[in-house]
């Protein structure tokens, strides 16, 4: 990609989520975000991971890497904005969370050493990239021999539900993707073994999600939304997101 888009693609990132983040005024775990964590702490960290270091990578609302630390984890957490880690430095305190790192970079530049990290996250960032084969590089370059990554990208739209691809594509352009994966394209890309994945964002809980969260503003069903697209976790057709899980 040439060097004024790809200026122009983190200019545009670092004002779209400059923006969102400088509007968050206090630390929530949504029931979808417990999701995740469950995910992480089952196929990422399991049973050792004490005093082993994670990057979360892009971490954005910080809670990957506010939970993480309430584990024990040393954390570092990475992100383009400065309004990201400002958060996260609140949050670091009103936990009294002292094994969490705030660094910001763009994660096709991390300043860390090679094979350093134990585990890498990286939830909803490499479609943003527009370097993208620096930043796995770099992910891997920094990850340890026998450590693991942890990878959340949106799927192709040949596996969304045709009436959702307009949605996703309006989505898409707003946040700033620059493109989608399937579970193949990562294990391509990557060149590194997968040891787990699952699909996630299935229809019963965009249209749940829509019916009563959007429309009825209430989040009671949430968790119940949350346990039936796990019970999806294996059915590519009809999902959002693929997550899949490296190890080096």
């Amino acid at each position: 990609m040439k060097k004024d888009r790809v200026k122009e693609q983190h200019e545009y990132q670092l004002s779209y989520f400059g923006k969102e983040f400088s509007q968050v005024d206090s630390y929530v775990l949504e029931p979808w975000q417990q999701t995740y964590i469950k995910r992480i702490r089952e196929y990422l960290l399991g049973r050792d991971h004490k005093n082993k270091t994670l990057i979360d990578i892009g971490t954005g609302r910080g809670y990957v890497a506010v939970e993480m630390a309430k584990l024990g984890v040393n954390v570092i957490a990475c992100d383009l904005t400065k309004e990201s880690l400002s958060n996260i430095a609140k949050y670091k305190k009103q936990f009294k969370l002292n094994n969490i790192k705030l660094i910001q970079c763009k994660a096709e530049k991390i300043p860390l050493k090679n094979n350093s990290i134990d585990f890498v996250i990286a939830n909803a960032v490499l479609e943003h990239i527009p370097e993208e084969s620096k930043a796995i590089i770099e992910w891997k370059r920094i990850l340890k021999r026998g450590g693991k990554m942890f990878v959340t990208v949106p799927l192709k739209y040949q596996y969304n539900w045709p009436f959702l691809i307009p949605i996703n594509y309006f989505y898409d352009k707003k946040i700033g993707h620059l493109r989608r994966y399937t579970k193949e394209d990562l294990e391509r890309k990557f060149n590194m073994k997968a040891v787990a994945y699952m699909y996630t964002g299935h229809l019963i809980k965009f249209i749940g999600s829509l019916v009563f969260t959007v429309i009825l503003r209430t989040h009671i069903l949430e968790p119940i939304l949350e346990e039936l697209d796990q019970r999806e976790a294996k059915h590519k057709y009809g999902a959002t997101n693929v997550i899949v899980v490296f190890k080096k």
